[in-house]
């Protein structure tokens, strides 16, 4: 494997892990702050059982998911 490429692939799984952290860590923050006001719990129980589930699920799901979407958008080779 050439350092080209070895390079290029670490460019990627970086690309994919920062956006997939920042998107699934935006979203999780939503969702738990709009349950919070909806269901009217403490905040550190909220984004403790509802924060934290929905990253670790959204999370997963952007793994496998946005690199067809950076790929199509040229963000990624």
């Amino acid at each position: 494997m050439s350092w080209r490429k070895l390079i290029d692939n670490e460019r990627n799984i970086a690309v994919v892990g920062i956006i997939s952290i920042a998107s699934s860590g935006l979203y999780a923050f939503v969702l738990a702050g709009a349950a919070r006001l909806l269901i009217e719990i403490d905040e550190e129980s909220c984004f403790i059982w509802i924060g934290i589930p929905v990253f670790v699920i959204l999370f997963t799901v952007h793994i496998f998911v946005l690199p067809k979407y950076l790929r199509k958008a040229g963000l990624i080779d």
